[in-house]
Parts: C-alpha cells; sequence; structure tokens
C-alpha cells in the first residue's frame, strides 16, 4: 500500500497513515478538509479511511439540511 493512498469510490480525497501525538491516525484530506481520526488495531486502513469519509458526509449533510429546514421555517 502506498501512503497517501486512494480508494476507487472516493476519488475526491486521499489517505494517509500517519504516527504522531503518540498514536497512528488515519488522515483524509480533500474538498478543502482535512480529517483525522485514530486507527484501531482491529481496522484495515482502507475500511477506516471510508468510514472516516463516510461519517464526514453523513454530518456535512445533516448540518446542511438543519439549515435548510430553519431557513424554511423562518420564511414562513
Amino acid at each position: 500500500m502506498h501512503n497517501p493512498f486512494s480508494i476507487y469510490w472516493n476519488k475526491n480525497w486521499t489517505f494517509q497513515v500517519v504516527h504522531g501525538e503518540g498514536g497512528i491516525y488515519i488522515e483524509a484530506k480533500g474538498l478543502g478538509l482535512l480529517i483525522r481520526k485514530p486507527l484501531l488495531a482491529t481496522e484495515s486502513p482502507i475500511t477506516a479511511a471510508d468510514n472516516l469519509v463516510y461519517s464526514e458526509d453523513k454530518n456535512r449533510k445533516s448540518l446542511f439540511n438543519a439549515w435548510k429546514s430553519k431557513k424554511i421555517n423562518n420564511l414562513n
């Protein structure tokens, strides 16, 4: 596995396994963001990278929908 690496279904992101701050982390860069989480001993780097981007995408969609519903409620 090369470092940094990418996942074919997440073309907008590049991933890197980094050692720092007393542990091993998976780091994702893409769409103007840099996110990082600890790499667990039971996770493969590819699974951890996929989960990291999936949770970030889910969080962004949730925040957008909350903002959109608040905007619509304020217009009424």
